[in-house]
């Protein structure tokens, strides 16, 4: 069950994923872009998200001003929503930009919604977009709480 802050992340966060593909659909063109691709949804999340306090940092590698660590390594998010050191973690984000995804970086979504190593993020988003001939497909979609993938 999502409470009403959550289904407004969802929302917001869905809106921002349809306009920003319209947006940048030429990058997505071009092949593999992610980091370039993620920059710029986030700052479509940031103009469309309203809550006191909270940022869209994209490339996300620190927690309370120490590095980001999960499972005993460093890693980094590539979106994270949440207010800046403190355990305030509300949607943890990974993009792949790949008409083949992997699926590299579930785990962190996975375990990051879970609660492990203290994150406790709410949400977590994993989300594959094609590229080329696929540009702006959305491939894989899949919200997470708790680490379990929420029927959304």
């Amino acid at each position: 069950m999502i409470t009403k802050k959550e289904h407004y992340l969802i929302l917001n966060i869905e809106n921002s994923i349809q306009s920003i593909i319209k947006k940048e659909i030429s990058l997505l063109k071009n092949g593999r872009v992610e980091r370039n691709f993620t920059s710029h949804f986030a700052n479509e999340i940031s103009a469309n998200l309203n809550i006191n306090n909270i940022i869209i940092d994209p490339f996300c590698n620190k927690h309370k001003g120490k590095p980001k660590l999960l499972n005993g390594g460093n890693i980094e998010l590539d979106i994270a929503i949440h207010e800046r050191n403190i355990d305030n973690n509300l949607v943890a984000i990974e993009i792949e930009t790949n008409n083949n995804p992997i699926g590299d970086d579930l785990w962190k979504i996975k375990e990051m919604t879970k609660g492990t190593d203290g994150y406790n993020y709410k949400l977590g988003l994993y989300i594959v977009l094609g590229v080329s001939n696929k540009a702006g497909k959305i491939i894989t979609k899949n919200w997470y709480k708790k680490g379990n993938i929420l029927p959304v």
